[in-house]
């Protein structure tokens, strides 16, 4: 609880400081703990802290952290119980980053261009069951399973890529992915992505992945699993790019329109 006070405060002295004079205080104090609820710090079923809690962080009167609490009751985002407190009720869920696919893909394909890639492996296989439910194919359905490793330009190794691929027909050979982007390849089999999603989390390096990283076995590794789909809604590409942290930085800028 104190560093959640902590945190509120912080956001209570910046609204504070944007000219907020002529709302009411006890209106600021709910906007505060309000965006705190919807932006899940303070998460679901979570006790929010009391009157008398609110009334010495923020130096206010009881009847103004009353009053607040009392606006978020009355939007049902919290609920209160007597002897209890009051608790968050509102369920906060994370929402996707969108951004402009056009972009994403000409970076990709920059990134590849300005990559050397090695491919270890080509081969018509019938992919992981996870992979099978996510591309909606049966346990008798082949796609190109591709393993490739990329280098920056001073040839160090900085992603290990596992990818499956529907719909592969023509010009998908060794030395075509080793000399033009995947991406590029994949046009040129008429599969044109509409929508790439993108999962990240963390893994660990299994021992010959970690060789071709060159790094320690067991070694934390940033786990990239791509999605593509084309117009008709269905997944056709899936690629996990397992990284190097200390030789690729996945970075995100973000504006408000």
């Amino acid at each position: 609880m104190p560093e959640l006070l902590n945190s509120l405060k912080s956001d209570w002295h910046l609204a504070q400081h944007e000219a907020m004079s002529r709302v009411p205080l006890y209106h600021r104090l709910y906007s505060v703990l309000k965006a705190a609820i919807l932006n899940g710090t303070i998460p679901f079923d979570a006790q929010m802290p009391t009157e008398q809690q609110l009334t010495k962080t923020f130096d206010v009167s009881r009847i103004t952290a009353k009053r607040a609490m009392d606006e978020l009751a009355a939007e049902k985002l919290v609920a209160r119980f007597r002897g209890k407190g009051s608790h968050v009720t509102y369920h906060y869920t994370p929402k996707p980053v969108r951004g402009p696919l056009v972009g994403m893909i000409e970076s990709l394909i920059e990134m590849g261009e300005h990559s050397i890639v090695r491919v270890l492996a080509i081969e018509k296989v019938v992919p992981p069951a996870d992979i099978r439910e996510r591309m909606q194919l049966s346990d008798s359905d082949f796609v190109h399973k591709t393993v490739r490793v990329s280098s920056n330009e001073e040839g160090e190794p900085y992603v290990y890529y596992v990818s499956w691929t529907v719909g592969i027909s023509r010009s998908y050979t060794k030395r075509k992915l080793e000399s033009t982007p995947r991406l590029k390849l994949l046009r040129e089999n008429n599969i044109i992505l509409t929508k790439i999603e993108q999962l990240l989390s963390a893994t660990n390096a299994s021992g010959r992945v970690a060789a071709e990283l060159e790094v320690e076995p067991g070694a934390a590794l940033l786990l990239v699993r791509r999605f593509g789909y084309t117009a008709d809604g269905a997944i056709v590409d899936v690629v996990d790019g397992l990284y190097n942290p200390e030789r690729y930085q996945y970075a995100m800028v973000m504006s408000i329109d």
